[in-house]
């Protein structure tokens, strides 16, 4: 077996919501790049780069009754900056109730990556179809709690975590 070239943790990384638009690494992160190893210290309430890492600009907003898959990693350059890159923004069904955004019609196809990023973990974004907190929901300016209060139309998104290990899944995943 050739695993020269390989990119990937080692560990869940235990990838959550901070508070306000922050997230949070719960363990230590022991990574590789291309067959190098690096580590990414746990973090806690940490603000991401809302820069997309392919594109170069700000994440794309989601309007509502549409979702998107963000990655959410580190780079060779070891800081406490998580990166992210962004998948296509795909539409929902209907809400299931009131705040709470629907299914989707196509779940969300996986960003291509740049060579210099480790991908710890990403982030299904929904948003309600009477989201009104602003134009579009974005990803690391808007708030990044795992699920909004769903109350409210300010605050009618659901964002599912998910840690990874070993790198991204073979096929679109919705949860």
């Amino acid at each position: 077996m050739n695993v020269q070239g390989v990119t990937f943790a080692n560990a869940d990384c235990g990838l959550v919501a901070g508070s306000g638009v922050t997230l949070t690494l719960g363990v230590v992160a022991h990574y590789c790049i291309d067959g190098k190893a690096y580590t990414q210290a746990a973090t806690a309430g940490i603000a991401p780069s809302t820069t997309d890492l392919v594109t170069g600009v700000t994440l794309a907003g989601v309007p509502a009754g549409y979702g998107t898959v963000v990655v959410v990693g580190t780079t060779s350059g070891q800081s406490s900056t998580l990166r992210m890159v962004q998948g296509e923004i795909t539409q929902l069904d209907t809400n299931a109730s009131a705040y709470h955004p629907g299914v989707f019609l196509t779940p969300p196809e996986f960003p291509d990556l740049p060579n210099d990023f480790c991908p710890l973990g990403y982030v299904i974004v929904k948003v309600a179809t009477d989201y009104t907190a602003g134009a579009k929901y974005i990803f690391g300016s808007s708030n990044t709690t795992a699920t909004g209060a769903q109350s409210t139309a300010a605050t009618a998104h659901a964002n599912t975590f998910v840690s990874l290990m070993g790198g991204i899944p073979t096929r679109p995943q919705i949860s």
